[in-house]
């Protein structure tokens, strides 16, 4: 939670004045989603804008803009004027997985003010219905398999490098095959053409109820309601072999101070709602926030800890 400091006291009146030149004139603020409609963070966005609303009374809009592994929306954003009305909102890879993927990254954190984390979701080890029921099964029988087992991955996605991780923990043998979006995924491991791979909870939990995939573990502390009797990978003895995600906020470059820190307080304020808070926990997200030099910090070591498999597997995009 932000702490009201003097400055930012000081600052009310110029942040008011903006604020309501901004509805006289009729232009909403804008967050603009990497993804497609109906998707985890689409969802998160909608849910965040409309309680976001009535806080700073003044329009929120979300504004998808998919494609190129986030970077399209990202550029975008980057591109705008810092004036406070365009917001992107966008995952962890972004900026903790992509700059370690090219000699020249293609958005960079320092386009950006980082503003607060919005909600951070977990991994799932899912496998195909022929595949074994426990971590260790699966890892002895893929290993006695005469070729590598195949895994769904995109690559530099978050669930391809916690494949990586995994064979670099345990020494599964496993090869990656990529997919067109997590229905993609899914219908790879309904079909068995690829045994394993690591996605959120929501997209595959119908799935998963209705026998037709299977979930091995979570990135969570504990279990939870939409995977009934999946335990955490910690309790298997396999925390190290995923990592959870998250999403966040960020502004252009240069957008002042005061306006930033209404908007991080509206954001807080927004994922405190109880409709929300209900939604989310049945996936076992957790609607965190934090002020934007705990937030940068918490970038650029989950960065250095991605960057650190990224290299050591020689993984580059360009």
């Amino acid at each position: 939670m932000t702490t009201t400091t003097r400055r930012s006291l000081l600052a009310a009146p110029l942040v008011l004045g903006l604020t309501s030149r901004a509805r006289a004139q009729g232009r909403p603020i804008r967050i603009v989603v990497p993804f497609n409609g109906g998707s985890e963070p689409d969802i998160l966005a909608r849910r965040l804008a409309n309680a976001m609303q009535p806080i700073l009374d003044q329009p929120v809009v979300v504004d998808n803009r998919s494609g190129g592994n986030t970077v399209i929306a990202a550029q975008h954003v980057a591109q705008q004027r810092p004036d406070g009305e365009t917001i992107l909102l966008t995952s962890s890879s972004t900026f903790a997985t992509l700059p370690n993927l090219y000699s020249t990254p293609p958005v960079r954190l320092e386009q950006f003010e980082p503003m607060t984390m919005a909600m951070r979701a977990h991994m799932v080890l899912y496998v195909s219905k022929d595949a074994p029921d426990t971590i260790p099964e699966l890892i002895t029988w893929a290993n006695a398999q005469p070729q590598p087992i195949l895994y769904g991955a995109n690559a530099g996605a978050i669930g391809h490098l916690c494949g990586e991780r995994m064979k670099q923990v345990t020494g599964i043998r496993m090869s990656d095959v990529s997919y067109r979006g997590s229905l993609g995924m899914q219908q790879l491991l309904m079909t068995g053409d690829i045994k394993l791979a690591f996605d959120g909870v929501p997209a595959h939990a119908e799935m998963v109820a209705a026998g037709r995939i299977k979930a091995l573990g979570i990135t969570a502390d504990r279990e939870v309601p939409m995977l009934p009797g999946v335990r955490p990978l910690a309790d298997q003895g396999y925390g190290n072999i995923a990592i959870s995600y998250w999403y966040g906020a960020f502004a252009p470059k240069g957008t002042p101070r005061p306006i930033l820190m209404r908007q991080i307080e509206a954001l807080h304020r927004a994922q405190r709602a109880e409709a929300l808070v209900n939604q989310f926990a049945a996936q076992g997200a957790d609607l965190v926030g934090n002020n934007p030099d705990e937030f940068r910090t918490m970038i650029e070591n989950e960065r250095e800890s991605w960057g650190t498999l990224i290299r050591a597997i020689n993984l580059r995009l360009d």
